[in-house]
């Protein structure tokens, strides 16, 4: 048995691993599709974990990844009908839109189908700590050096937009400098916690040095909404402790005039430079109201977004439906982009208010589960701080989704959620052994 709960644990780690370095620069094509490391690895570990495992798997034990994996079955049939009939679908880039939706649901059964023990689930939250430090190490090297893999889209020829952006910026193992960033902040909840040195006169967490890394190559990548992510992920972790007594009334609405403040600060800071904060203020404020300037394009984008979902009846455009509508009917569009800038936005306008609301729901039922464990007195030390992990985790991946231009097609964020449904399963496991 404990051969096999080894194996599971390799398979674990390989399967994050994957999910967050999803490209090694280079693909295989067989019959017209190109298969990424992360492809490969996931279909490949799906036939291993059904091959050991088939007669251990208790599938319908694990409630919180059974109804994701029933959900997500639900919107990859939906997809695939929408892909053949809806006029707007694109075969290409959809059918890959769909394979990721189904990575995503292959990762969900991996890890429900593996007997984790709780020390074996902190090792792959350490892994997660590693690889997010030598994505970090990546992105200080692409800033100083100017260099960047040949996937980056400052070594595209054809991406003709690139000169707007300085080559010491970081694209790390992704396309572009947005997607990087959004990747390494959603990563950032995993790291707080997993290691304590302690010195003479306490214990210090790495995990911080890391998080202000972060931070570092997100301001000079640009990227203010993953600061932003960052910024409200500190301001839970601290906040949430405070939650549920009414005592510390006082102390939580304290944190959250310090996170008002350091929002503040920030664009006092960073922004503002030598106009002044509120001049800065009152200049976006002015170029909303006047129809300029990047907040204004977004709420364009936004209205976007709701068009083509109403456009659609509420039914959706189909796999990769954003981009071709607009193409086709430019004066739709009040921005003039084609992509959504929204994952929510994006579930909702190209697979139908019913798979949006279903996704949404399933996140909130998994918030509230993660703050239970938070928050139930049974639980261990080691199981609270996962599950204010899980709270934190998943309203900064809301969020960070704001700041890419298309999500669907992104891979860490189904194993995280996967990660957290199994840890909200194994606490269900727990409490019904105890009665």
């Amino acid at each position: 048995m404990r051969r096999s709960v080894r194996l599971g644990l390799v398979i674990a780690a390989l399967l994050i691993a994957a999910s967050a370095i999803p490209s090694l620069g280079f693909e295989v094509n067989t019959f017209g599709f190109n298969w990424t490391f992360y492809r490969g690895v996931v279909v490949l570990l799906s036939v291993v974990t059904l091959i050991l495992y088939r007669g251990e798997i208790r599938i319908t034990a694990r409630k919180e990844n059974l109804l994701w994996m029933g959900f997500m079955l639900i919107w990859l049939i939906y997809g695939a009908v929408l892909l053949v009939v809806s006029p707007f679908s694109d075969p290409g880039r959809g059918t890959l839109e769909l394979f990721s939706i189904l990575c995503g649901l292959l990762s969900f059964y991996i890890l429900s189908g593996l007997r984790l023990t709780d020390r074996e689930i902190e090792t792959l939250l350490r892994v997660l700590f590693f690889l997010l430090l030598g994505l970090v190490i990546l992105g200080f090297y692409e800033i100083i050096t100017g260099n960047h893999l040949s996937f980056s889209m400052f070594n595209d020829p054809d991406n003709l937009v690139k000169h707007r952006w300085s080559i010491h910026t970081a694209s790390g193992i992704m396309y572009n400098i947005n997607d990087f960033s959004a990747l390494l902040t959603l990563m950032c909840p995993v790291v707080i916690g997993r290691f304590r040195i302690r010195f003479r006169w306490g214990y210090f967490d790495p995990g911080w040095l890391l998080l202000i890394a972060v931070i570092v190559i997100n301001r000079i990548n640009d990227a203010n909404t993953s600061i932003i992510a960052i910024i409200v992920g500190v301001v839970l972790y601290f906040a949430l402790p405070l939650t549920g007594d009414r005592r510390k009334m006082g102390k939580l609405l304290l944190v959250l005039a310090i996170a008002i403040l350091a929002v503040v600060l920030y664009f006092v800071v960073m922004e503002a430079e030598d106009e002044g904060f509120l001049n800065r203020v009152f200049g976006l404020v002015k170029e909303t109201t006047e129809g300029k300037g990047s907040l204004h394009s977004r709420i364009l984008i936004y209205r976007d977004d709701l068009v083509a979902a109403w456009r659609s009846g509420l039914m959706g455009l189909g796999p990769a439906g954003f981009p071709v509508y607009y193409t086709r009917y430019p004066m739709d569009s009040a921005s003039g982009f084609v992509n959504p800038h929204s994952l929510v936005l994006e579930i909702l306008s190209q697979y139908g208010v019913v798979i949006c609301i279903g996704f949404l729901f399933l996140l909130c039922r998994l918030v509230k589960k993660m703050y239970r464990i938070y928050k139930v007195k049974t639980s261990c030390e080691q199981q609270k701080e996962w599950g204010r992990m899980g709270v934190i985790i998943i309203v900064v991946y809301l969020i960070v989704t704001f700041a890419s231009s298309s999500y669907l097609l992104n891979t860490l964020h189904w194993t995280l959620l996967a990660l957290l449904c199994l840890i909200a399963d194994m606490e269900s496991e727990r409490n019904d052994e105890t009665g």
